[in-house]
Protein backbone atom coordinates (compact mmCIF):
# COMPACT_ATOMS: atom_id res chain seq x y z
CA UNK A 1 0.00 0.00 0.00
CA UNK A 2 1.35 3.40 -1.04
CA UNK A 3 2.61 5.61 1.78
CA UNK A 4 1.84 9.33 1.40
CA UNK A 5 4.61 11.73 2.24
CA UNK A 6 4.08 14.52 4.73
CA UNK A 7 4.60 17.03 1.89
CA UNK A 8 1.77 15.45 -0.18
CA UNK A 9 -0.65 15.46 2.74
CA UNK A 10 0.10 19.04 3.71
CA UNK A 11 -0.38 20.23 0.12
CA UNK A 12 -4.04 19.16 0.21
CA UNK A 13 -4.80 20.95 3.46
CA UNK A 14 -6.21 24.51 3.49
CA UNK A 15 -3.81 27.22 4.65
CA UNK A 16 -4.00 27.98 8.36
CA UNK A 17 -6.35 30.82 9.29
CA UNK A 18 -4.91 33.89 10.96
CA UNK A 19 -5.61 33.98 14.68
CA UNK A 20 -4.82 37.68 15.02
CA UNK A 21 -7.80 39.54 16.42
CA UNK A 22 -8.14 43.24 17.00
CA UNK A 23 -10.05 44.91 19.81
CA UNK A 24 -12.13 48.02 19.21
CA UNK A 25 -13.83 50.20 21.78
CA UNK A 26 -17.09 52.04 21.18
CA UNK A 27 -17.97 55.03 23.35
CA UNK A 28 -21.63 55.54 24.15
CA UNK A 29 -22.03 59.22 25.00
CA UNK A 30 -25.14 60.65 26.61
CA UNK A 31 -26.82 63.73 28.03
CA UNK A 32 -29.76 63.06 30.33
CA UNK A 33 -32.06 65.21 32.44
CA UNK A 34 -34.46 62.61 33.87
CA UNK A 35 -32.37 59.47 33.45
CA UNK A 36 -34.09 58.02 30.37
CA UNK A 37 -31.22 58.79 27.99
CA UNK A 38 -28.69 57.49 30.50
CA UNK A 39 -30.64 54.26 30.86
CA UNK A 40 -30.79 53.79 27.09
CA UNK A 41 -27.07 54.54 26.76
CA UNK A 42 -26.22 52.01 29.45
CA UNK A 43 -28.34 49.38 27.72
CA UNK A 44 -26.54 49.93 24.42
CA UNK A 45 -23.12 49.82 26.09
CA UNK A 46 -23.99 46.65 28.01
CA UNK A 47 -25.15 44.86 24.86
CA UNK A 48 -22.33 45.92 22.55
CA UNK A 49 -19.77 43.19 23.48
CA UNK A 50 -22.17 40.30 22.94
CA UNK A 51 -23.91 41.83 19.92
CA UNK A 52 -20.84 42.91 17.96
CA UNK A 53 -18.01 40.54 18.95
CA UNK A 54 -18.09 37.57 16.60
CA UNK A 55 -15.47 34.87 16.12
CA UNK A 56 -15.76 34.95 12.32
CA UNK A 57 -15.32 38.73 12.09
CA UNK A 58 -11.85 38.77 13.62
CA UNK A 59 -12.45 41.44 16.24
CA UNK A 60 -13.64 41.86 19.81
CA UNK A 61 -15.64 44.91 20.84
CA UNK A 62 -15.77 46.65 24.20
CA UNK A 63 -17.80 49.67 25.25
CA UNK A 64 -17.98 52.40 27.86
CA UNK A 65 -20.78 54.86 28.47
CA UNK A 66 -20.17 58.36 29.80
CA UNK A 67 -21.67 61.82 29.74
CA UNK A 68 -20.91 63.93 26.68
CA UNK A 69 -19.19 66.52 28.87
CA UNK A 70 -17.05 63.83 30.52
CA UNK A 71 -15.89 62.89 27.04
CA UNK A 72 -14.49 66.40 26.73
CA UNK A 73 -13.22 66.84 30.28
CA UNK A 74 -12.06 63.37 31.31
CA UNK A 75 -11.49 61.57 28.01
CA UNK A 76 -9.76 64.75 26.76
CA UNK A 77 -11.88 64.68 23.59
CA UNK A 78 -10.18 61.64 22.07
CA UNK A 79 -12.57 60.16 19.52
CA UNK A 80 -12.63 56.47 18.68
CA UNK A 81 -13.72 55.75 15.15
CA UNK A 82 -17.23 54.72 16.24
CA UNK A 83 -19.48 56.34 18.84
CA UNK A 84 -23.14 56.16 19.80
CA UNK A 85 -24.81 59.36 21.04
CA UNK A 86 -27.98 59.29 23.15
CA UNK A 87 -29.36 62.62 24.30
CA UNK A 88 -32.53 64.57 25.00
CA UNK A 89 -33.45 68.25 25.09
CA UNK A 90 -34.25 70.23 28.22
CA UNK A 91 -36.42 73.32 28.60
CA UNK A 92 -36.71 75.25 25.35
CA UNK A 93 -34.37 73.09 23.29
CA UNK A 94 -31.42 73.38 25.64
CA UNK A 95 -28.86 70.75 26.58
CA UNK A 96 -29.67 68.36 29.43
CA UNK A 97 -27.34 67.50 32.31
CA UNK A 98 -23.94 66.30 31.20
CA UNK A 99 -24.25 67.88 27.76
CA UNK A 100 -23.65 71.60 28.34
CA UNK A 101 -20.11 71.84 27.00
CA UNK A 102 -20.69 69.44 24.14
CA UNK A 103 -23.70 71.48 23.04
CA UNK A 104 -21.66 74.69 23.27
CA UNK A 105 -19.06 73.11 21.03
CA UNK A 106 -21.74 72.06 18.53
CA UNK A 107 -23.26 75.56 18.51
CA UNK A 108 -19.79 76.96 17.80
CA UNK A 109 -19.29 74.58 14.86
CA UNK A 110 -22.72 75.28 13.39
CA UNK A 111 -22.25 79.04 13.64
CA UNK A 112 -18.86 78.88 11.95
CA UNK A 113 -20.08 76.51 9.24
CA UNK A 114 -22.46 79.19 8.01
CA UNK A 115 -19.40 81.23 7.03
CA UNK A 116 -16.04 79.66 6.29
CA UNK A 117 -15.70 75.87 6.13
CA UNK A 118 -12.75 75.65 8.51
CA UNK A 119 -14.22 72.76 10.51
CA UNK A 120 -15.64 70.73 7.62
CA UNK A 121 -12.99 67.99 8.01
CA UNK A 122 -12.57 68.18 11.77
CA UNK A 123 -14.19 64.79 12.51
CA UNK A 124 -13.28 63.07 9.25
CA UNK A 125 -12.77 59.42 10.25
CA UNK A 126 -15.43 59.39 12.98
CA UNK A 127 -18.67 57.46 12.48
CA UNK A 128 -21.62 57.79 14.84
CA UNK A 129 -25.15 56.56 15.47
CA UNK A 130 -27.60 58.79 17.29
CA UNK A 131 -30.76 58.40 19.34
CA UNK A 132 -32.67 61.49 20.43
CA UNK A 133 -35.28 61.71 23.20
CA UNK A 134 -37.76 64.42 24.06
CA UNK A 135 -41.40 65.34 24.62
CA UNK A 136 -43.49 66.73 21.76
CA UNK A 137 -45.60 68.71 24.22
CA UNK A 138 -42.83 71.25 23.78
CA UNK A 139 -42.21 72.75 20.34
CA UNK A 140 -38.44 72.60 20.78
CA UNK A 141 -38.39 69.04 22.16
CA UNK A 142 -35.96 67.70 19.55
CA UNK A 143 -33.79 70.78 19.25
CA UNK A 144 -30.73 69.52 21.13
CA UNK A 145 -30.37 66.20 19.23
CA UNK A 146 -30.87 68.09 15.96
CA UNK A 147 -28.15 70.64 16.78
CA UNK A 148 -25.67 67.93 17.76
CA UNK A 149 -26.43 65.80 14.70
CA UNK A 150 -26.05 68.84 12.42
CA UNK A 151 -22.72 69.85 13.97
CA UNK A 152 -21.17 66.39 13.80
CA UNK A 153 -22.15 66.04 10.15
CA UNK A 154 -20.97 69.57 9.30
CA UNK A 155 -17.58 68.75 10.86
CA UNK A 156 -17.07 65.69 8.68
CA UNK A 157 -18.37 62.83 10.85
CA UNK A 158 -20.60 60.23 9.19
CA UNK A 159 -23.86 59.10 10.71
CA UNK A 160 -25.08 55.55 10.22
CA UNK A 161 -28.66 54.44 10.75
CA UNK A 162 -31.67 56.67 11.29
CA UNK A 163 -31.69 59.59 13.71
CA UNK A 164 -33.80 58.01 16.44
CA UNK A 165 -36.70 60.13 17.66
CA UNK A 166 -38.23 58.85 20.91
CA UNK A 167 -41.17 60.99 22.06
CA UNK A 168 -42.23 60.90 25.72
CA UNK A 169 -45.77 61.78 24.59
CA UNK A 170 -45.88 59.03 22.00
CA UNK A 171 -48.66 56.45 22.22
CA UNK A 172 -49.21 52.92 21.02
CA UNK A 173 -46.36 51.78 18.78
CA UNK A 174 -44.86 55.26 19.10
CA UNK A 175 -44.56 55.02 22.88
CA UNK A 176 -41.08 56.19 23.85
CA UNK A 177 -39.87 52.90 25.30
CA UNK A 178 -40.94 50.99 22.18
CA UNK A 179 -39.25 53.49 19.88
CA UNK A 180 -36.01 53.20 21.89
CA UNK A 181 -36.15 49.39 21.73
CA UNK A 182 -36.76 49.39 17.97
CA UNK A 183 -33.92 51.80 17.39
CA UNK A 184 -31.51 49.72 19.47
CA UNK A 185 -32.58 46.48 17.77
CA UNK A 186 -32.08 48.04 14.35
CA UNK A 187 -28.70 49.67 14.90
CA UNK A 188 -26.55 46.56 15.33
CA UNK A 189 -26.33 45.81 11.61
CA UNK A 190 -25.15 49.37 10.94
CA UNK A 191 -22.53 49.28 13.69
CA UNK A 192 -21.25 45.87 12.61
CA UNK A 193 -20.80 47.09 9.03
CA UNK A 194 -18.60 49.92 10.29
CA UNK A 195 -16.47 47.56 12.35
CA UNK A 196 -16.03 45.24 9.36
CA UNK A 197 -14.73 48.10 7.23
CA UNK A 198 -11.09 49.16 7.10
CA UNK A 199 -10.35 51.32 10.17
CA UNK A 200 -8.90 54.81 9.74
CA UNK A 201 -5.16 55.06 10.17
CA UNK A 202 -3.71 56.04 13.53
CA UNK A 203 -2.36 59.19 11.89
CA UNK A 204 -5.84 60.18 10.76
CA UNK A 205 -7.36 59.69 14.22
CA UNK A 206 -4.49 61.61 15.82
CA UNK A 207 -5.28 64.46 13.45
CA UNK A 208 -8.93 64.33 14.59
CA UNK A 209 -7.81 64.43 18.21
CA UNK A 210 -5.44 67.30 17.61
CA UNK A 211 -8.14 69.33 15.92
CA UNK A 212 -10.61 68.60 18.72
CA UNK A 213 -8.09 69.63 21.40
CA UNK A 214 -7.39 72.87 19.55
CA UNK A 215 -11.12 73.60 19.22
CA UNK A 216 -11.86 72.87 22.88
CA UNK A 217 -8.96 75.08 23.93
CA UNK A 218 -10.45 77.89 21.88
CA UNK A 219 -13.96 77.52 23.33
CA UNK A 220 -13.36 76.52 26.95
CA UNK A 221 -11.00 78.50 29.15
CA UNK A 222 -10.77 75.65 31.68
CA UNK A 223 -10.05 72.91 29.13
CA UNK A 224 -6.97 70.90 30.07
CA UNK A 225 -5.28 69.33 27.03
CA UNK A 226 -3.78 65.87 27.49
CA UNK A 227 -0.23 65.81 28.83
CA UNK A 228 2.57 65.22 26.32
CA UNK A 229 3.28 61.51 26.20
CA UNK A 230 -0.24 60.49 27.18
CA UNK A 231 -1.45 58.95 30.41
CA UNK A 232 2.01 57.86 31.61
CA UNK A 233 3.26 61.43 31.51
CA UNK A 234 0.18 62.64 33.34
CA UNK A 235 0.73 60.06 36.09
CA UNK A 236 4.42 60.95 36.37
CA UNK A 237 3.59 64.65 36.63
CA UNK A 238 1.59 63.83 39.74
CA UNK A 239 3.69 61.08 41.27
CA UNK A 240 7.20 62.50 40.88
CA UNK A 241 6.60 65.72 42.88
CA UNK A 242 4.78 63.73 45.57
CA UNK A 243 7.67 61.28 45.74
CA UNK A 244 10.25 64.05 46.01
CA UNK A 245 8.25 65.73 48.77
CA UNK A 246 8.10 62.45 50.68
CA UNK A 247 11.88 61.95 50.37
CA UNK A 248 12.56 65.50 51.59
CA UNK A 249 10.22 65.00 54.54
CA UNK A 250 11.97 61.74 55.44
CA UNK A 251 15.41 63.36 55.25
CA UNK A 252 14.28 66.22 57.48
CA UNK A 253 13.01 63.72 59.97
CA UNK A 254 16.36 61.91 59.94
CA UNK A 255 18.47 65.07 60.26
CA UNK A 256 16.52 66.78 63.03
CA UNK A 257 15.57 63.89 65.30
Amino acid sequence: QRQHSTREINSTMPPPQSTTRRTEEILVLYGSQTGNSEQAAKQVADEIPSRLSASDDGFDVTARHMQLDDFIEIERARWPRLVVVVTSSYGVGQAPLGCYKFREMCDFINENEEGEKQYSKLFDGVTYAMLGLGDSKYTTFFRNPTVIDSALTAAGARRVGPLGKADASGEGEDEQGKVISRWIDGIWKELRAVLRSEPPTDEKMEKVHGGMVELCGKIFEDFQPPAEGGMLSAVLMICVPVGIAAIIAALKGTLFT
